[in-house]
């Protein structure tokens, strides 16, 4: 007969669960003797558990509140020092910092709960073991939270998702979990004067007995919240530089005529009221850009671009932080003065500036209500790293008494997630636009903002945010796979093969797009795009030409069909300008450099088709100098907005006059010789019918007098086909002399002006 201890044998006994079956909720089965359980073997993957099984008592919830929390957190970033993770305490001092805040716990619990004291030893370090409640006493210090909790747990949702995160809160972050235990220990009276306990010295704090040390220590570390730039000698209304109803007019023209060409600010949120209580320096920068749009306007947006500049200046010496910040500076972005040089504006200072700020308020985070669970619509468990709650997130921005299910919460929460998918497409159209490395991270929140735009509190705009960011999102791995199908061709692919993969993942591509957002954000009727986000779509396109046009591993064909397809891409982009002028009357700066380099490219191509008397040559010279007249009237109207399109629009037409003279003088090149093919396949890019009639005016074309009898005038075509067609009927003879096209990668060393003067 076994004796009566057997079942409190067995239950000594049991293997705890492994740390990958507690993270899936799953139950842990490890056959007899083995160290590695049946479903991580299956997997293939490492089984690690804890050396002994962490169970609770039936009906208790195994869950820290307060200082108890910080006291059980400190003991386990503590122990993680003793054995070497780095990754949680990274210097001696840091943990000197942890023992005394460990101590100094201790004692306050012992004094609050009149409980003795239990010291075991782990690890050669002392932990204390206070029962201060009946959960408490089986907990070990080697457990997280979340190991606690035992197997019957899987099966209960939490009641708050702040209590669920309690698998280690900033754990990341040792700064931050030391902020967070001084603010719970301040919270507290102190009771443990005279105590005997010493601290151990460390840099980072002064002798104890220095006077106001205490404070100088709590303002360090406490709870970081938004620093607003308010003010009576920063408000523009207070100075006197416009008045309220002034002010009430240019936010007004903003949501009706810039709103969408600059994303991210929510009309209901951001009244004057809310964002003079909020931020000068947003305040200033929206009245400044209607007044830089609106005529009769000129002397009050001298006045407020002048104290816009003084205030970008003040936020950045003194680290004022906020969500209307991180807007201010993208709305001044789009529409920013140039500098000396085209390299020396302020775009890339300001976009740092803005995702710096963003990163420390946490909105690249997904916001969790207590309702929701951290997981992503494809069902995948998303790390609570990538998340923050609800009232945390209201708390950073310094709205701590808004119920977060509140219609107010819920706005000012999902405009945090706005800002951070806005500053997503504007850092990728800056970084595409002046060919440079992304910046902003890919988040959880940019990776499945798919539906975002689908919500009761949506803005008119939010689906045109989340369009483009879909897009500029998914074209990086876009771009890798074409380089990948290009690469295949090295390794033994026939070139026909290459060449059909690559359109098929080109075509399948867009035509997924085109098919899906038309119908979401657009003219359902036509199936036709807002303009703005028409061109930057059209951006993209060529942005993927240009990315792989000069692959060293493409077949002929290949490239080809890049340097073909990026002809028809680069004419659509120069169409669409010309057409939608009327409604790109607040384009921005990255518009304009990308309409430049759509100009620029569609150039060369017609240098190489001069040498073959090809109608197409004066054909796209006609479209560039519509378009150059275009940017130049964008740019310069109304008179303040002396725009960066009108100096592109002069080195364009100086382009053009070296390109026309250097025409004339050029011979007829040979037809190709015997050994290449007269009649090479011609690759062009063949979208369906995506892009509707536009109705916008024409510009002056070139006099018909001084144009061949098939000339083709691009800029009265209807759509992307027509421009396909035009260019494969034209017998342009381009194939014999693409292998000698060369046209720089999509780093634009296009901007190198004097390549083009020469």
């Amino acid at each position: 007969m076994a004796p009566k201890s057997e079942p409190d044998t067995r239950d000594e006994e049991r293997l705890a669960a492994c740390f990958n079956c507690k993270k899936s909720k799953l139950k842990c089965v490890r056959p007899s003797g083995s160290s590695t359980c049946t479903r991580c073997t299956q997997r293939a993957i490492q089984c690690s558990a804890p050396l002994f099984h962490v169970g609770r008592h039936k009906g208790v919830k195994n869950k820290h509140s307060g200082l108890e929390k910080a006291v059980f957190q400190i003991e386990q970033a503590l122990r993680r020092s003793h054995a070497g993770a780095i990754d949680q305490v990274q210097s001696a001092e840091q943990a000197s910092e942890l023992r005394y805040l460990l101590e100094r716990s201790r004692e306050l619990l012992n004094e609050t709960h009149a409980l003795p004291r239990r010291i075991s030893t782990v690890n050669g370090l002392e932990h204390d073991q206070s029962s201060v409640s009946p959960q408490q006493s089986s907990i070990s210090i080697g457990t997280s939270p979340s190991q606690s909790c035992s197997r019957d747990d899987s099966a209960v949702h939490s009641n708050k998702i702040e209590e669920d995160q309690l698998s280690l809160d900033d754990a990341e972050n040792p700064l931050q979990l030391l902020a967070r235990t001084s603010e719970l220990l301040s919270s507290i009276t102190p009771q443990v004067q005279g105590t005997g306990t010493t601290r151990p010295p460390s840099k980072f704090t002064p002798n104890r007995n220095t006077a106001g040390e205490g404070d100088d220590l709590q303002k360090f570390f406490g709870r970081f919240q938004a620093r607003l730039d308010v003010a009576e000698d920063l408000d523009p209304i207070e100075l006197g530089l416009i008045t309220l109803p002034e002010a009430e007019t240019l936010f007004a023209y903003f949501y009706e005529n810039l709103a969408h060409t600059r994303w991210g600010i929510d009309p209901v949120i951001h009244t004057v009221e809310f964002v003079r209580s909020r931020s000068a320096f947003l305040l200033t920068s929206i009245a400044a850009a209607s007044a830089l749009f609106s005529p009769s306007m000129e002397s009050l947006y001298k006045r407020l671009s002048n104290h816009r500049q003084k205030l970008a200046s003040l936020v950045m010496a003194k680290r004022f932080k906020s969500v209307e910040i991180v807007l201010a500076f993208m709305v001044n972005i789009p529409w920013i003065s140039a500098g000396e040089h085209w390299a020396d504006d302020e775009t890339s200072t300001y976009l740092s500036m803005a995702l710096t700020i963003a990163l420390d308020l946490s909105l690249n985070k997904i916001v969790l209500h207590s309702s929701t669970e951290p997981r992503s619509p494809r069902g995948d468990i998303i790390a609570t790293s990538d998340c923050i709650s609800a009232r945390k997130a209201l708390g950073i921005d310094g709205f701590l008494g808004v119920d977060p299910d509140s219609p107010r919460g819920l706005r000012l929460l999902r405009r945090r997630e706005r800002t951070w998918l806005s500053l997503f497409v504007l850092e990728r159209g800056v970084c595409l636009a002046r060919g440079r490395n992304y910046v902003l991270p890919m988040s959880p929140l940019i990776e499945n903002c798919d539906q975002w735009h689908v919500s009761e509190l949506a803005d008119r705009w939010d689906g045109s945010i989340v369009s483009v960011a879909v897009l500029r999102r998914d074209l990086a791995n876009l771009i890798s796979k074409v380089r990948s199908i290009c690469d295949s061709y090295v390794n033994g692919n026939s070139e026909l093969a290459v060449v059909d993969r690559v359109k098929s993942e080109i075509t399948i591509f867009f035509d997924r797009w085109y098919q899906t957002w038309p119908v979401q954000i657009g003219d359902r009727e036509q199936l036709s795009l807002p303009p703005y986000v028409e061109i930057l779509a059209s951006h993209t396109r060529l942005s993927l030409y240009s990315s792989v046009i000069n692959h060293g591993t493409a077949p002929v064909g290949a490239r080809h069909f890049f340097r073909a397809a990026g002809l028809s891409s680069a004419l659509n982009v120069l169409r669409v300008a010309v057409q939608g002028e009327g409604q790109l009357r607040s384009m921005p700066n990255n518009t304009a450099i990308m309409i430049s380099f759509a100009a620029c490219f569609a150039l060369r191509v017609s240098t190489v088709a001069d040498g073959r008397g090809s109608s197409l040559a004066p054909s796209i010279r006609a479209l560039i100098a519509e378009t150059t007249d275009a940017l130049e009237r964008i740019g310069s109207t109304p008179i303040q907005r002396k725009g960066l399109s009108c100096l592109f629009a002069g080195q364009l037409r100086q382009i053009l006059k070296y390109a026309s003279r250097a025409s004339e003088t050029v011979p007829s090149l040979p037809e190709p010789n015997g050994d290449a093919p007269k009649t090479a396949p011609m690759y062009t890019d063949l979208p369906p019918a995506h892009i509707a009639n536009h109705q916008g005016t024409i510009q002056m074309p070139v006099p018909a007098s001084s144009l061949p009898v098939d000339y083709l005038l691009f800029s009265t075509m209807s759509n992307e086909n027509q421009l396909d067609e035009a260019i494969h009927n034209t017998e342009i003879g381009l194939n014999a002399f693409w292998e000698d096209f060369q046209f720089q990668s999509a780093d634009l060393d296009w901007m190198d002006w004097s390549t083009f003067g020469s």
